[in-house]
């Protein structure tokens, strides 16, 4: 069996090249030929970029170029994650969306769509969704990853600087759910199946990343925090993912983000559980 590793074409990063490590490796272990492909080298006109190359049974996306991702889909190739997944991945509003209904997340409120040079001109939304969500509220980016666009506003005042500092960037406001600040679990899902956790805790910052700064453990899971991770990958349509749960009042679990390509090289360290393999084993059975 022969697949296609794609990455991102511009993202020169020891921490991303370890994760693609583990992934060629883990193909190894399966007798299976996996070749990495950037995202540049795909580029091509639209319709016609693949018709000349030998593709592959599959493909491994490990970007979030959904664009190119539906591209190679249309080309007939088995892609996984999914272009649809990815994309609402990559955009909180879309998880939002796909997760509303779907399984408990803090309360949100969209913020409205504005444009470049016009900004969020009208600010009366924001004391709005204070009023309705409580102080302090989170403040997140659209797009963003490893915490660093999730802002804490804890007056109004706070609030609009923050939205000052993004000009027209899409973004979304959240309850702050006081009773997980700092710590959540970081829940890996492969196949509907959940293969390790660990709990991710920072007493410096409300966001508990490891990027930040935040510590690890690992963290044996319940049946109520499997359902509702993977509850979340099939709200989503997702083959694999890192579903990040908050610790709820009264004991309720809540979804806080959905990360379609996770660096579980963290989680590796924490439990020892190689998640690449687990990956690697259901893309092989999915893609005979």
């Amino acid at each position: 069996m022969f697949g296609w590793l794609v990455v991102n074409g511009f993202i020169v990063s020891e921490k991303f090249n370890n994760i693609y490590d583990y992934l060629k490796k883990a193909a190894q272990k399966l007798n299976v030929r996996l070749a990495l492909k950037t995202t540049c080298e795909l580029t091509g006109t639209v319709g016609e970029r693949f018709k000349d190359l030998n593709l592959p049974d599959f493909v491994l996306f490990w970007d979030k170029d959904a664009y190119l991702a539906k591209s190679l889909e249309e080309s007939g190739v088995k892609v996984y994650n999914n272009a649809e997944a990815i994309e609402a991945c990559d955009n909180k509003i879309l998880t939002a969306l796909a997760l509303n209904g779907k399984v408990k997340t803090p309360r949100t409120i969209i913020a409205p769509k504005t444009f470049e040079g016009i900004n969020y001109s009208d600010r009366s939304f924001v004391q709005s969704a204070m009023q309705t969500l409580g102080s302090p509220m989170i403040i997140k980016e659209a797009c963003g990853s490893f915490g660093q666009q999730v802002y804490l506003a804890h007056d109004l005042q706070q609030a609009n600087e923050i939205i000052d500092s993004l000009g027209c960037k899409e973004f979304l406001m959240q309850e702050f759910v006081k009773t997980s600040i700092g710590k959540d679990i970081r829940v890996n899902v492969v196949g509907d199946k959940v293969i390790s956790a660990m709990l991710r805790y920072n007493e410096h910052d409300f966001r508990s990343n490891i990027s930040n700064g935040g510590s690890m453990l690992p963290y044996e899971t319940d049946p109520t925090i499997d359902a509702i991770a993977v509850s979340a990958c099939r709200a989503l349509s997702l083959d694999f993912a890192g579903v990040d749960v908050l610790f709820g009042d009264n004991g309720e679990y809540e979804i806080c983000e959905v990360n379609s390509n996770p660096h579980f090289k963290s989680s590796f360290d924490c439990t020892g559980v190689d998640m690449s393999l687990a990956i690697m084993e259901y893309v092989k059975q999915k893609s005979q």
